[in-house]
């Protein structure tokens, strides 16, 4: 596999946490061919990952790595357990330097993908898990990123592109003609409601006592293990944020719009963190922001651009669906 760990690397870099490898393997994820290496030994198995900087945030790639290293050993003094066992390496930290990258070593988990109700109510357990935790818990201290402000560039941009001459793709002009408006008025109706006093109330307070967040959950980023725990992992984003951006994307990442999923992540989830109806309605708003179009037109001639739109395109009435049932669950919702 091109660009692939040599084995002497890979072997002088889980020494340095202790561990001594039989065997290990590259395994690819959706963006990367080497996202992580499996690495078995007479101990265990673990994963051994390059930590992967967000470009969306001004601070380096050191400065984000010992960021996201200091919050999930916060989150495991705490004891919360929904993620694999970060190893501390032999200077005591939770990742070592390697030719100028950094990288860290976890517990690999063995199981399946998100499948069945039950299943996604254990996943808002666990994301339920880590909002109170962090919030409650933990002396909580750097920037809070604000996903609701970097939506509104993105919507900015693609109105921009909307009114710009018709791109040459000619599936992306009709994807434009059908679906355009109806992305600007669904983001229109939710800058509206994120400006009535009592959202703007809630974000403000958010912001006063925030909480961490994952920030990429996905359904790739979530395992159910043999004994049917979920382990949310990739923590490499791990970041102060808003709790309902995450409901949000989370919903929209690993449902499939599949109404039984949402209903039971949301179950899960106030099983432990109840939601007021503001609350519900913020999350409602943000679900409805057209965020996979933003991202498919800023590329228009990618062909994962062409894709993610053929695939918004193929499941825009479950889409509708999914937004009614929200609309449905706020109204539900006690004063």
């Amino acid at each position: 596999m091109a660009n692939s760990y040599s084995k002497s690397r890979i072997r002088q870099i889980v020494r340095r946490f202790g561990l001594i490898p039989l065997s290990s393997d590259s395994i690819a994820s959706f963006y990367r061919k080497n996202a992580v290496v499996r690495v078995r030994t007479g101990t265990g198995t673990y994963a051994m990952k390059p930590f992967l900087r967000s470009v969306l945030l001004p601070s380096g790639t050191m400065d984000q790595m010992k960021t996201a290293a200091n919050y999930v050993q916060l989150l495991m003094n705490c004891g919360f357990n929904y993620m694999p066992r970060w190893l501390a390496s032999n200077t005591g930290k939770l990742w070592t330097l390697n030719q100028g990258k950094p990288f860290y070593v976890t517990t690999w988990i063995n199981g399946k993908r998100l499948e069945n109700h039950e299943d996604f109510e254990n996943l808002g357990r666990a994301l339920a898990s880590l909002h109170i935790t962090s919030r409650d818990s933990l002396p909580m201290n750097g920037p809070f990123y604000d996903h609701i402000r970097f939506w509104q560039y993105r919507d900015r941009l693609f109105r921009r592109r909307m009114t710009q001459t018709k791109p040459a793709n000619r599936g992306i002009r009709q994807w434009r003609k059908r679906f355009g408006q109806s992305c600007i008025q669904f983001a229109d109706r939710s800058w509206t409601e994120l400006k009535s006093p009592e959202i703007v109330d809630l974000l403000g307070r958010e912001r006063n006592r925030p909480a961490l967040i994952h920030s990429d959950i996905t359904s790739l980023n979530v395992i159910i293990s043999d004994e049917g725990m979920p382990f949310i992992i990739d923590w490499d984003r791990v970041k102060l944020g808003s709790i309902y951006a995450e409901i949000a994307s989370a919903l929209m990442n690993t449902t499939q719009f599949n109404p039984d999923f949402m209903q039971s992540l949301l179950k899960g989830y106030e099983e432990l963190h109840p939601l007021d109806r503001t609350e519900r309605k913020l999350i409602a708003a943000l679900y409805r922001l057209p965020r996979e179009a933003w991202q498919a037109t800023r590329f228009p001639n990618r062909t994962s651009s062409r894709t993610l739109l053929k695939l918004t395109e193929q499941s825009w009435p479950l889409r509708l669906k999914s937004m009614d049932l929200l609309e449905e669950w706020t109204l539900q919702a006690g004063d």
